[in-house]
């Protein structure tokens, strides 16, 4: 079932502008500030909305803390631009961040460890993507629609045994006989989204659709039963226990008169460079062979609007030397006992509208991923200035932004970077804890040339082949 859209909340016009911290709670802004005339808004900014601490739990007791509701941040966000009529959002994103061990949210922080047999939060915030608008108009106000797949049955013959990981294995014919077998399961990711549009065939939105991005939950850990909550800002997962996640649709609209849209998805794939055999893995194209894909796609599709350009991580399994990419699959498990494989793939979310004048005909499109400058072992530079570097390039080359997206990759101590950026497939180990570096991706319509070093902030990274050896000694 789809939940309900989320209608502005907290719109008194008589009351007078509340204090970040009582509405908001944890933010973090770029370069948004208070003292900033309007017109010196840098060419890419934002403000994070992160959820309020309502009870801060027991991190050593594995009782996780009580947060606000997204649907809260919906609300906040739509008081601060009541009070801010200066800016409008061109994109909401759904972001996390880490609940340190003492409970501490370090909003800056670019790498993050999970814990293989630790005790793990996360809590899931709004980040706005913002532009400058006429102050004289009315305050952009902003929805959101949660659409979760439907579950269904799978009732399984004799001889099949339902495996969360590769699909269905022979299972003891004798033991399906006596007991029989089925699961619960949840519909794929593309029924999913023709279930979304012919909801808003019958209800359609107030309004015109933003973005559109796929997100991932956590709905169950153990044996407890499996609960879809798409407003839900926190998670939490204990190490050693079997996990079970699902994907939602998140719809962020502006407010207004309904526009009529249909959402539309195409997903490009890498394809495979090298097919697994019984002593080697599968390996696949990298990155921008993937934009190659979608740029040869892109001049050919009329009459669509483009709302996102998302790097999606989806599932692979290789069995005996034969590979099956699980990009439909919105019922996943992770055991905790399995090495994990998974492969970066690129969602591009679209709209179309019965309407007379055709939206813009774009026909290529580039990128350009900021990853943050690395400090030290399991060490980088924070967003905010990562953001500084952003926004230095973006004005030297003068080329302005198209579509951004924040991003994540797996880290790896003996890179340079600590990622391997064009990478797009890796393997997450059994046993072993993992870190992850948090990048921002912009999309761009024009092609640009990489500015020289001099006319950008120095940046002087660390480089691991640099370091001391143990057994040297300085005399």
């Amino acid at each position: 079932m789809s939940k309900s859209p989320v209608t502005p909340q907290y719109v008194d016009v008589h009351m007078p502008p509340p204090s970040y911290e009582e509405v908001m709670g944890h933010q973090a802004l770029s370069s948004v500030k208070a003292d900033v005339p309007r017109e010196e808004l840098p060419p890419l900014a934002y403000i994070d909305i992160m959820p309020r601490c309502l009870h801060p739990g027991n991190m050593r007791k594995k009782v996780p803390p009580e947060y606000d509701r997204f649907s809260t941040l919906m609300g906040a966000a739509n008081y601060w631009l009541r009070a801010n009529l200066s800016y409008g959002v061109w994109k909401c994103e759904t972001v996390e961040r880490k609940v340190e061990n003492n409970g501490e949210i370090i909003m800056d922080k670019m790498i993050c460890h999970e814990s293989t047999y630790g005790f793990n939060v996360l809590i899931r915030g709004l980040r706005l993507w913002l532009y400058v608008k006429d102050p004289s108009t009315p305050p952009q106000q902003l929805g959101l629609l949660n659409k979760v797949p439907e579950t269904t049955q799978v009732n399984l013959t004799a001889g099949q045994v339902y495996h969360p990981f590769t699909g269905f294995v022979i299972g003891h014919p004798l033991f399906l006989q006596m007991y029989g077998y089925s699961m619960t399961t949840y519909q794929g990711f593309r029924e999913t989204l023709h279930s979304l549009n012919e909801d808003l065939k019958k209800q359609p939105l107030q309004g015109s659709i933003l973005n559109v991005e796929s997100a991932t939950l956590k709905v169950s850990e153990g044996l407890e039963k499996a609960v879809i909550d798409s407003d839900n800002t926190v998670c939490h997962e204990n190490g050693g226990k079997m996990k079970r996640y699902t994907q939602i649709i998140r719809v962020f609209y502006v407010i207004g008169e309904p526009a009529n849209e249909t959402i539309g998805m195409k997903e490009f794939i890498p394809s495979i460079t090298k097919p697994p055999d019984i002593a080697t893995h599968a390996q696949f194209q990298n990155f921008e062979e993937i934009m190659t894909k979608f740029n040869k796609w892109l001049p050919h599709q009329t009459g669509i609007k483009l709302v996102n350009i998302q790097l999606h991580e989806v599932r692979y399994t290789e069995k005996l030397g034969q590979l099956e990419i699980l990009s439909d699959l919105t019922d996943d498990f992770d055991d905790g006992m399995s090495d994990r494989s998974f492969l970066q793939t690129l969602r591009v979310f679209y709209v179309t509208a019965p309407s007379t004048a055709p939206p813009q005909q774009i026909s290529f499109i580039t990128s350009r991923l900021f990853l943050p400058v690395r400090t030290g072992e399991r060490s980088f530079e924070s967003m905010s200035q990562t953001m500084f570097r952003i926004e230095a390039w973006l004005r030297v080359t003068g080329i302005p932004a198209y579509k951004v997206e924040t991003v994540k990759f797996l880290y790896r101590e003996p890179l340079k970077l600590g990622v391997d950026a064009t990478r797009t497939y890796y393997t997450a180990f059994k046993g072993v804890g993992k870190y992850y570096v948090t990048a921002v991706r912009v999309y761009f319509l024009n092609p640009y040339q990489e500015p020289h070093p001099c006319y950008l902030p120095p940046a002087f990274p660390w480089d691991p082949s640099m370091k001391p050896s143990s057994t040297c000694t300085i005399q």
